[in-house]
């Protein structure tokens, strides 16, 4: 599409097109860019658009807390209630939960975030994938595994 851009300009700085043509031609391609886009937004299941948190699981909460406040410069996130062995920091709009559970040392799950999605639909739609749609932990608590092994938990992204 670059090129496309670079050639209407030069046809526009070379005379043989007018303004009028150039802001067609733009406008075009620009269209074109976000059909592409929504097509490909589109081909895939859901539209995750927002960074829920990273669940780390860790040997010792207190030095944990300390090293991401001091290191990074984390708050707590005091809108929700960690319970016992769980611990929660901000990081801009998503969080960083620190627990307290073995294995020490791994990624327990990464959140993903889209505006809205029907959950039945999903889950039919994963199944033909032959993907599990699992649900540990409540209505929040939507798990898919990635081809790795790495467990994503998809949410209803929050609103400003």
């Amino acid at each position: 599409m670059e090129s496309e851009i670079s050639q209407l300009v030069s046809r526009y700085d070379g005379g043989t097109l007018s303004r009028r043509d150039l802001i067609r031609g733009l406008a075009i391609l620009s269209a074109a860019a976000m059909g592409a886009t929504e097509t490909a937004q589109a081909a895939s299941l859901l539209q995750a658009n927002s960074f829920g948190h990273v669940s780390l699981q860790v040997k010792n909460l207190d030095r944990s807390i300390k090293f991401y406040q001091d290191i990074f410069g984390l708050p707590v996130d005091d809108k929700i209630v960690n319970p016992p062995g769980e611990f929660r920091l901000k990081v801009g709009r998503g969080m960083l939960v620190l627990r307290n559970v073995e294995p020490y040392g791994t990624v327990d799950h990464v959140a993903l975030g889209a505006d809205r999605f029907d959950k039945a639909a999903l889950t039919e739609q994963l199944k033909q994938r032959g993907i599990p749609l699992t649900e540990t932990h409540g209505p929040l608590g939507s798990y898919i595994v990635d081809p790795d092994g790495y467990p994503i938990q998809i949410v209803v992204a929050e609103k400003d």
